[in-house]
């Protein structure tokens, strides 16, 4: 054959790939997002549920390393709202009338002025502590004389508190065995039937008490509210108290669906209207948003949304996104894939096995050359895989609902969709009306799996108006922080790539520069404008060639050149098995640039040598306590001390869990507060080596942070 009839007949073979392709998966259509819409009784949401779960659950082949549906439905890829991280901490007003100090810690949040739950708060005298099931007040300050002054036990499972000037807000999580009565409700038909006898003590109850801590000593409860559902998370802004239930739908039983309703005792304050869409989901959930208003313990207003079931949200000073994964069902079929393989072109034949039946092309084919043969089947197969490529569908994507918030009111705004999963709230982030997101993708395709990361960029009404994809592929995201117009973001697989990724225009998200290092950070805080702070675990290679871990790895990054951004310094603490509370929640992260001071808890595990008898192994020594660092970027990491509160023999195999593990750490005024399960102790943060006084925690024998995960 002639050279020049080699491009032509390329052309023939990828169109005929290309139909091939089409060929085995059927039309897709993105439905429409669809308003947003309320039921009128129980019926029709019975109805609902019964007549969508269906449709959702249909099967998705996955045929040829293509996705075809038996229906024309797809999973829809909408938007999100872009917001940048705004704050480190939340003031509070120390309550007037005692004296404390102005300068104390207070919670590590992810944006200034929303108050985020945790098991330890302090106003600056005070230190409000969850352990076991007693929630304890502490007078703290001056330490010398501290103490615990009031004991308070709660009947269910204390998991966070919250607190504004002389009021204490307790969430707790409980069941609910009994139907309760609706009479009084101004809801709609909508009511609670009784549950079946065999779920009846898993009704999942969420309380909230409002205590008047006017006399510290003697709390006293105002009011203890009860909402339907599981606990998921809440928000304090202002005097403006958000919580967010869920109670999951069984869809075994349509006619004892329950409708979750606000109670105050026996008495339903508030049935809320339950709000739905046209996008049918594989499982649902009612999701329930409250607000309070802590200055007078009063219930606000609620509202019932049917959406998929999840537990992460992100919740600026305006604005909540409340997010679930979408998960898709697939088949792999046993067809081939579309692609003619070396063996299947035979010279002289007048039609290929695969099914091709084009004379002129074959005989075109069987005259060339066996390197040009070769060559035309490459090109062919990556033809065909480019086009596999343009029609891969996550198996996994992200919905997100915006909600108003304001005054207490409670406003839904609009919806979106995005491929992949979510790693923490910090992928989410509101700035400028618009939400960034950055998720992790996974797709599955005959040919094998792979991994890869995102960016996408959402306006106001939750469409997407920008995106960045396939970011480090085969690797998972650990980490992300925005700030202003960047993105930090550390993805992990064998080694750490710290990417920093310039939102400045929405439209366009791109890339700045990235750098490689051993280990990954699980969390990163800003230190200021050009410098990130990150903690997370060092890496090493195995015996195997593989990575393993080793100690917890604390990093300082120089991104002033945004091109080639730096690691400045860094430390390890400790060697395998050594951990930190503040890599599983950011609540145990304790920075304060102007006092110069980093504290964080700390298990460090040294594996000492033991010889018994004829052989030799390793003993893990366990210390537990807190790390205590100066850092500038002069200097790096200064280790000003550490608070030890216990050590041992953790044993061959298990390091497991202590009650002398720090969970939290705080300051007031010049001291140093460091808890445990068992105890808090305070050091002078110029003399750490000195401890004033320790106190010890009620139930100091039951684990200090709650076992229930959000």
């Amino acid at each position: 054959m002639k050279p020049s009839k080699l491009p032509l007949l390329v052309l023939g073979l990828l169109m005929l790939a290309a139909i091939i392709a089409a060929g085995c998966t059927g039309s897709t259509v993105t439905p429409a997002a669809g308003d947003i819409k309320k039921f009128s009784s129980a019926d029709e949401i019975r109805d609902y549920i019964k007549n969508n779960t269906a449709i959702a659950g249909e099967t998705v082949y996955l045929d040829g390393g293509v996705w075809a549906r038996d229906t024309a439905i797809a999973p829809p890829v909408p938007a999100v709202a872009e917001s940048a991280a705004k704050g480190i901490t939340v003031p509070q007003a120390a309550p007037v009338g005692y004296a404390g100090s102005a300068d104390h810690s207070t919670t590590n949040v992810q944006v200034a002025g929303v108050d985020e739950p945790d098991f330890v708060k302090n106003d600056g005298k005070y230190i409000y502590v969850i352990t076991g099931q007693t929630l304890a007040i502490v007078d703290a300050y001056p330490a010398a004389p501290a103490s615990v002054i009031s004991k308070t036990e709660i009947g269910d499972l204390p998991r966070d508190i919250f607190i504004d000037g002389n009021r204490l807000v307790l969430l707790a999580t409980g069941t609910q065995e009994q139907d309760i009565s609706s009479s009084g409700s101004a809801s709609p038909a909508v009511l609670r039937k009784e549950m079946p006898y065999y779920y009846r003590s898993s009704m999942p109850v969420t309380h909230a008490i409002f205590y008047d801590i006017s006399d510290r000593a003697h709390p006293k409860v105002l009011k203890d509210y009860a909402i339907d559902g599981d606990y998921i998370d809440a928000r304090l802004i202002g005097s403006n108290l958000y919580l967010v239930t869920r109670e999951q739908v069984y869809t075994y039983d349509m006619d004892r669906i329950t409708v979750p309703a606000v109670r105050e005792g026996t008495k339903t304050v508030i049935a809320p209207d339950v709000y739905y869409f046209d996008n049918p989901e594989r499982e649902y959930a009612f999701t329930t948003i409250s607000s309070f208003d802590t200055g007078n313990a009063k219930e606000k207003e609620a509202k019932t949304f049917l959406v998929g079931s999840g537990n992460l949200m992100y919740v600026s000073e305006n604005a909540m996104y409340i997010t679930y994964q979408k998960y898709h069902n697939i088949y792999r079929t046993m067809r081939a894939e579309p692609v003619i393989a070396l063996d299947d072109v035979r010279v002289g034949s007048g039609s290929s096995p695969s099914g091709i039946s084009s004379p002129i092309l074959w005989e075109d084919f069987n005259k060339m050359s066996e390197s040009e043969k070769q060559t035309y089947i490459a090109d062919m197969k990556n033809a065909e895989q480019e086009k596999i490529a343009k029609k891969e569908i996550d198996q996994t994507t992200t919905a997100i609902h915006k909600i108003a918030i304001r005054n207490g009111a409670i406003t839904y705004m609009a919806r979106g969709e995005v491929p992949g999963v979510l790693e923490s709230q910090f992928s989410m982030d509101e700035y400028k009306d618009n939400l960034r997101v950055a998720t992790t993708s996974s797709v599955y395709t005959t040919r094998g799996s792979y991994e890869y990361n995102n960016v996408f960029v959402l306006d106001a009404g939750m469409k997407t108006i920008g995106s960045l994809t396939h970011i480090a592929e085969q690797e998972k995201i650990y980490s992300t922080r925005f700030i202003g117009d960047r993105l930090y973001m550390v993805t992990f697989k064998r080694i750490d790539p710290f990417f920093v990724i310039d939102l400045a225009k929405p439209e366009n998200p791109k890339i700045l520069g990235k750098l490689k290092i051993p280990g990954y950070s699980d969390y990163l805080h800003p230190y200021d404008a050009t410098h990130i702070i990150g903690i997370g675990k060092e890496t090493t290679t195995n015996d195997w060639g593989g990575v393993s871990t080793s100690g917890v790895k604390l990093a300082l990054f120089d991104v002033s050149d945004v091109t080639s951004p730096k690691q400045l310094d860094k430390v390890q603490i400790g060697d395998a098995g050594s951990d930190s509370a503040a890599l599983s929640d950011h609540h145990a992260f304790l920075f304060d640039k102007g006092k110069n001071l980093l504290v964080i808890p700390l298990r460090a595990v040294s594996n000492a040598p033991l010889v018994k008898g004829d052989y030799s192994t390793s003993q893990p020594q366990i210390w537990y306590g807190a790390y205590v660092f100066g850092l500038t970027p002069e200097t790096g990491f200064t280790l000003r001390g550490t608070v030890q509160h216990g050590s041992g023999d953790s044993g061959y195999y298990y390091y497991g869990s202590s009650t002398s593990e720090v969970k939290r750490s705080l300051y007031i005024g010049d001291i140093l507060y460091t808890m445990s399960s068992k105890q808090i102790k305070a050091n002078p943060l110029d003399d750490l080596n000195t401890t004033i006084t320790t106190i010890p925690l009620p139930n100091g024998g039951e684990i200090l942070y709650p076992p229930l995960v959000k």
